[in-house]
């Protein structure tokens, strides 16, 4: 006899490689999710029943058109942000950085970004030319310069500057590099109701690229993707689709 289903899971991806089986694909856990659902598409073909006067079917086929899914991940590790943003991560070291150029002094109230996050426990020093601009000239945030009144001699809004600062260590999101991934989806849960374990195995799906990723809000953040299950040839038995496993 069955119970009711009140399931949650841990979620793993792995890109798609058709050259290792699902086992040995490399997976990440994309850490907490709030929603993971697949939803079918299907088509039907009719053949009316032209015998009767009062119309029906005589008989009728359906088939599936799509098998799609959705993810909202809770977590927004780089990793995860990178497979749903199609792009690329990579670590970032706390090296100091010296001479940083491309910036200019601004007028009261604007902003120069710099091209790391400033770690504000240090103060940058920040020059034009061989002249160091004095630290009552702007205040220093994690993302650049806020510019005030000038008072350093011989310069003024508009100067080229080149800035020496400590970035915090952290890792890079480069987003859109290449096309919609493939990807394998191990889904791993438990049933609430009465504690049993279960898995599912999308042995290949397209990922698509995330619908909503929200910077600012007035709640968690949650970034949707979408996905759509494809047809895995190397699975050599049972379904080359998805398979899913319960414990009794």
């Amino acid at each position: 006899m069955g119970v009711a289903f009140f399931p949650n899971a841990k979620i793993r991806l792995a890109r798609y490689s058709g050259g290792s089986s699902f086992e040995a694909r490399s997976f990440f856990d994309v850490e907490n999710a709030s929603a993971c659902a697949l939803s079918f598409e299907e088509e039907e073909k009719s053949l009316a029943d032209y015998r009767s006067g009062t119309g029906g079917v005589d008989a009728s086929i359906k088939r599936v058109t799509g098998a799609n899914g959705n993810m909202d991940l809770r977590h927004f590790t780089p990793e995860n942000l990178a497979t749903i943003f199609w792009g690329t991560t990579a670590t970032l070291a706390a090296t100091a950085i010296v001479g940083e150029s491309g910036g200019k002094v601004g007028a009261v109230g604007k902003f120069t970004p710099t091209k790391r996050l400033i770690n504000t426990s240090i103060a940058p020093v920040i020059k034009k030319g061989a002249t160091t601009i004095l630290a009552a000239d702007y205040t220093v945030s994690p993302g650049g310069i806020t510019w005030k009144t000038i008072t350093t001699g011989g310069v003024a809004p508009g100067d080229a500057i080149t800035i020496d600062y400590t970035p915090l260590a952290g890792a890079s999101v480069e987003a859109l590099i290449s096309s919609a991934p493939d990807v394998s989806i191990h889904l791993e849960g438990i049933n609430q109701v009465d504690g049993n374990y279960w898995i599912v195995r999308i042995y290949k799906a397209k990922l698509g690229v995330a619908s909503n990723v929200p910077f600012i809000a007035a709640d968690f953040a949650a970034a949707g993707v979408s996905f759509t299950a494809q047809k895995d040839e190397t699975v050599l038995s049972g379904s080359q689709y998805f398979s899913a496993e319960f414990a009794s």
